[in-house]
């Protein structure tokens, strides 16, 4: 069977992939696979904090975090191309890590317009001296501008916010929280809360997949400053946040995905059943190629939602990236749920156990499906806009 990482370099050139492009991945795949192997992967299910602090910091001097941000705030200036890259590659070694959170919080401050707070707070978050994250989630497991609970209020020259966060990435690790709120006026707003302060109640979840830990946050009349406030519409600039956090779990689970489907093919290669290996037998290697299918047609599903992000249409035409993103998650979701239910089934009664790295893939599609949205709700959404 043909690894099919070996075709992307033929990727179309509509989607912008160059030669730097693939360098900028084979960079990312060589250090992954040097310090983040699927060891290193389970040792964090130990580890109180849910990730190595040191190995992140690592991950953040080469630019990940930082890859579309301004060079004049210490990011890279790259395209939408070379970060999704980077987070199927990321998808690929299952990294365990506060950058989900911290890229939802940088795009919020990309988005709004007070030139001073992405000054202040994005050469903090990029360098790893504080760890940001974005509080979509409510406490019923909805999400995005219009299931927003929490209010804010104006006192004496400033804000105070009440209510409930759930589902927070890394909340309990968290220095900047970014919490999106219903002013007096019914307006949206995105405002920014030092962490640890009075008021904040921060506990953590118990999650499905102990490398991305989550915290549930109450705000019990928490005072934030005026310029606290990300200056803008804060409606549209939560919604580009959930567009980037639809490319980026897309992204995720088409490297996951084909991890997966690699390593059962591998596995089918070796395992020998009737004194033949059992991925000669047409049950075993059907499954796998309908798994390389579905993952090709979701990382074009992906390289289009990069492409979509990369245009101008991005700026003038917000839903295009938003409508794009939907579809990748979409198919990228039922991609990883088919490839590891293929991958559990086919490494027979090991496929069960703790010992199976297959089993540490699945607990991520589970995380990742429920995270801003499963493949039904996207597609009810995609469906209201072209039936509308």
């Amino acid at each position: 069977m043909t690894d099919v990482t070996q075709l992307i370099p033929q990727a179309p050139h509509a989607f912008g992939f160059t030669e730097e492009h693939e360098m900028a991945r084979k960079q990312a795949r060589r250090f992954l696979g040097e310090h983040c192997p699927r060891e290193h992967v389970r040792a964090q299910y130990d580890n109180p904090r849910g990730y190595d602090r040191e190995l992140y910091k690592q991950a953040l001097e080469l630019g990940w975090l930082g890859m579309n941000v301004s060079e004049q705030y210490g990011g890279a200036g790259l395209d939408a191309l070379h970060l999704l890259l980077l987070w199927e590659e990321l998808g690929r070694a299952l990294y365990p890590s506060p950058l989900f959170g911290s890229a939802l919080a940088v795009e919020a401050l990309r988005c709004g317009r007070h030139e001073a707070q992405r000054g202040q707070y994005l050469p903090e978050i990029l360098s790893g001296n504080v760890v940001a994250t974005f509080a979509y989630g409510e406490p019923e497991g909805a999400w995005g501008p219009d299931q927003v609970t929490c209010r804010a209020e104006p006192k004496e020259g400033s804000w105070v916010l009440s209510g409930k966060k759930a589902f927070v990435p890394f909340g309990a690790s968290a220095g900047l929280l970014f919490v999106p709120a219903v002013d007096h006026k019914g307006e949206l707003g995105i405002f920014i809360l030092e962490l640890p302060a009075a008021g904040i109640e921060v506990t953590e979840e118990i999650s499905v997949d102990p490398t991305r830990r989550s915290a549930r946050i109450e705000l019990d009349r928490v005072k934030v400053p005026h310029s606290g406030r990300v200056q803008g519409d804060g409606r549209a600039i939560f919604q580009r946040v959930c567009s980037l956090g639809y490319a980026l779990l897309a992204a995720e689970m088409v490297g996951a995905a084909e991890a997966v489907m690699l390593m059962t093919r591998d596995y089918a290669s070796e395992r020998q059943q009737f004194g033949r290996a059992i991925g000669s037998f047409q049950a075993v290697k059907h499954p796998i190629v309908n798994s390389m299918v579905q993952i090709e047609l979701a990382r074009s599903l992906m390289l289009g939602a990069a492409s979509a992000m990369n245009s101008t249409e991005a700026i003038d035409r917000p839903e295009v990236a938003e409508y794009t993103s939907r579809m990748a998650k979409a198919f990228a979701e039922e991609a990883l749920s088919y490839t590891c239910q293929r991958g559990v089934q086919l490494h027979g009664g090991f496929g069960f156990t703790w010992d199976c790295d297959v089993q540490l893939y699945f607990k991520r599609m589970l995380w990742s499906r429920a995270t801003l949205g499963d493949s039904t709700e996207h597609r009810q959404a995609l469906a209201r806009v072209l039936f509308d």
